[in-house]
């Protein structure tokens, strides 16, 4: 099986290069790389949508206005049903009102750890998946937790995935 991979939402937040802190690089290495997954690659999603919730408050959904970013949150909502570009990965919440998936059951991740992003990594754990990153500190913060569980963080932008 093809391994997948979990896209991060500031990867597409990156890529349509409004509200964020990216810089033209790290703009440019996200819409490479969401085009390039999402013509050839797999993404990796939640089945309780946790993720696509995320992407759905974080992209902008105007009519002629849609950003890389929100053309690739677009795109995994027509494909969900095509095995070969969406993997659809259970994942149980300790807390079902839990709707920002800090808490996960599998794959035993401490309720602290990676706060919002702690959905990203069980997916990826439980579908040994990778994650795309462009700048998110926490990634790098927790990279002994991600080593430990198996899972690769891509850094597309490694100059903005550090805290200040």
């Amino acid at each position: 099986m093809t391994r997948g991979m979990v896209v991060d939402t500031n990867v597409l937040v990156a890529a349509n290069g409004v509200g964020t802190h990216a810089d033209a690089d790290c703009q440019l290495a996200c819409v490479e790389e969401l085009r390039r997954l999402a013509s050839n690659g797999i993404v990796c999603i939640d089945d309780q949508y946790l993720i696509l919730g995320e992407y759905q408050q974080r992209v902008r959904m105007r009519k002629g206005q849609d950003g890389p970013g929100t053309v690739f949150f677009k795109r995994v909502c027509r494909t969900m049903g095509d095995r070969r570009r969406v993997r659809i990965t259970p994942v149980t919440l300790r807390d079902p009102n839990d709707r920002e998936g800090r808490d996960f059951v599998d794959p035993g991740l401490p309720p602290s750890n990676l706060k919002k992003d702690a959905k990203f990594l069980a997916v990826a754990v439980k579908a040994d998946a990778g994650i795309l990153n462009a700048t998110d500190s926490d990634w790098v913060e927790h990279r002994a937790l991600t080593d430990r569980l198996g899972v690769a963080v891509r850094q597309l932008c490694p100059q903005h995935a550090v805290r200040d």
